[in-house]
């Protein structure tokens, strides 16, 4: 029982699939509530500012799919009336909408016969099949492609769909799969051939990266010092706390000659005031914050602490950590 099931609103749905790629149920629930209230329709997004947008998608990550979706929403507002197309065949041609979002605002929304297969599914598929090979190989794909085809219900697909989904994320699972209560395990190949454990068959995962990252924390009473991340770098638009970037390795020495390359501002660097860990893809950061006085801005600016402010989560994390938990600072 989710919230985005308890509706058929194209909308609605196109904005639970693309908040929940990469990211926990869990965590799509209450951010997934706020967009749709203060964007309840594609024209409603299309409008937002920059700013609106990363505020709306706070705690998310990932913030090129909420760019993408408002690429969606105004090409939607712009040639359709604000209203989502019905056929497959208009929704790909959407900005942002791959061949899984079309699939499922396709078949959920709008009753068509159309797969949407995900990493649930292609884990679910790749174990009944026994098949060989990364599930992104694309004749894997369009062999999975295929045996979703043959297996969709017409009359109910949407409920299939999520059902096939439901079934690779709760009982087909990436380890410890519960077969012994799985709809589909009699002629499993996977099961019957021992091969769970290894299949689906993936690249290796990229080595992690360790970064150790600084950044200056100077509080007043109008916010904190705060620099807006050019194009090009991870979560363009948002504003950080100033450093070298999240990114960049920077020892404490290098900090206060860093802000005044970066930013031509004059900051005096004092001791560590907090210590926060946080991971983009492959790379895992440990981020130091350090107390700092200002004595020039330069191209920094001060920016309020609230939630319509687009501060960064890693800049979140530090505030939370040295100045207590704040209602006001939800990541």
């Amino acid at each position: 029982d989710l919230p985005w099931r308890r509706t058929r609103d194209p909308w609605a749905i196109w904005v639970s699939e693309v908040m929940l790629q990469q990211t926990r149920v869990e965590a799509v629930r209450e951010p997934y509530r706020r967009f749709l209230q203060q964007f309840p329709t594609p024209s409603a997004f299309a409008a937002a500012s920059d700013d609106e947008l990363l505020s709306a998608w706070r705690g998310l990550g990932y913030y090129r799919r909420a760019r993408l979706l408002r690429d969606g929403a105004r090409k939607v507002a712009s040639d359709h009336g604000g209203a989502i197309p019905r056929s497959v065949e208009a929704l790909g041609e959407l900005p942002g909408i791959g061949a899984y979002t079309r699939g499922a605002v396709a078949s959920i929304a709008f009753g068509h016969a159309e797969p949407a297969i995900d990493g649930n599914v292609e884990r679910v598929l790749a174990r009944h099949r026994a098949l060989r090979g990364d599930p992104k190989n694309g004749a894997v794909q369009r062999e999975i492609r295929k045996v979703v085809l043959g297996w969709i219900d017409a009359q109910r697909a949407g409920d299939f769909n999520q059902a096939l989904m439901e079934l690779g994320a709760t009982v087909c699972t990436p380890t410890s799969p519960a077969c012994d209560r799985c709809p589909i395990a009699e002629d499993c190949r996977a099961r019957r051939e021992g091969l769970t454990a290894v299949l689906p068959e993936r690249k290796a995962p990229r080595a992690a990266v360790l970064v150790t990252a600084r950044v200056a924390l100077i509080l007043g009473p109008r916010g904190a010092v705060g620099g807006r991340i050019p194009e090009g770098e991870p979560n363009h638009g948002q504003i950080e706390l100033p450093g070298a970037g999240i990114l960049q390795d920077t020892a404490e020495h290098e900090l206060a000659e860093v802000l005044r390359q970066r930013f031509a501002a004059r900051i005096q660097v004092g001791g560590t005031v907090a210590n926060v860990r946080h991971a983009i893809t492959h790379h895992r950061i440990t981020l130091h914050a350090h107390s700092a006085s200002l004595q020039a801005l330069g191209q920094l600016a001060w920016f309020p602490l609230d939630d319509q402010t687009p501060w960064t989560t890693p800049s979140r994390k530090v505030f939370r950590a040295a100045l207590g938990t704040s209602g006001d600072l939800r990541a």
